[in-house]
């Protein structure tokens, strides 16, 4: 009886602290929204100026692109966690061939390269070099997984290197690895990285909008998977994110 309780004055705590969070979350959501709506609609208006130089014209168009894809990125995974939470979203399992992966990543990753103006930074792909090395798993879901991991480290890495490593590491398991040379996170930020509130900051002073939002899905999904998911960082040096895939091949 006194376990059960315990247990109830425990979920009251953490229902109470939502509700505290929640509006300030709200809050953050609201700016997280207005932002890139607003830079649309002021880069758009900049466009019809006569006087815009073909240069000027470019830099506008990637920040409007840039502005489109925050927009619909905290669109689509406000839609996945509301999914997560109400039990509405399904997996589709299948054989997914890692080097048919890479190349999916590969295309991403060069129009997001191009959206940060972060064409710069050396982006490295390691894969088995069996062309028929598989898992069996959600190909979309394991996909929006790494895809949100390696933007996060674009976003973040402002010289140096993003390296994603897929390996066979034991007969069971898999493990897929996105590292970087960017800021790190702090060890404060680390513990809380995937709930959703409150915000961080990050060491150098950049806000991570929408931090909790993205990662809180990836958490979700590599639950839903089975995928376990380990964070390393370090202050001014990196991040690596390890994904360990149990490889159940069909």
């Amino acid at each position: 009886m006194n376990n059960q309780i315990d247990l109830l004055e425990k979920v009251k705590t953490t229902v109470e602290d939502s509700n505290h969070l929640f509006p300030n979350y709200l809050s953050g959501l609201s700016h997280d929204i207005r932002t890139p709506l607003s830079a649309i609609i002021g880069f758009s208006d900049l466009l019809t100026e006569p006087r815009v130089s073909r240069a000027d014209q470019r830099s506008y168009c990637l920040m409007i692109a840039r502005s489109s894809r925050k927009l619909l990125d905290l669109m689509s995974n406000l839609i996945d966690l509301a999914k997560i939470e109400t039990g509405n979203l399904e997996l589709f399992y299948k054989n997914v061939y890692f080097k048919d992966l890479v190349e999916e990543l590969k295309i991403e990753m060069n129009e997001m390269s191009t959206l940060y103006e972060k064409n710069h930074l050396a982006i490295s792909y390691i894969a088995p070099p069996d062309a028929l090395a598989k898992v069996f798993t959600d190909n979309r879901r394991l996909f929006q997984i790494i895809r949100i991991l390696m933007e996060n480290s674009l976003r973040f890495t402002k010289e140096g290197s993003i390296d994603l490593m897929i390996k066979q590491t034991s007969p069971s398991n898999c493990t897929i690895e996105v590292s970087d040379t960017g800021c790190g996170i702090d060890k404060e930020t680390l513990r809380n990285l995937f709930e959703i509130f409150p915000p961080a900051d990050t060491p150098l002073g950049q806000k991570i909008k929408a931090r909790g939002m993205s990662l809180s899905v990836v958490k979700k999904l590599c639950d839903m998977m089975d995928i376990d998911i380990e964070v390393t960082s370090n202050v001014g040096v990196g991040t690596m994110v390890r994904l360990i895939i149990p490889c159940e091949v069909r």
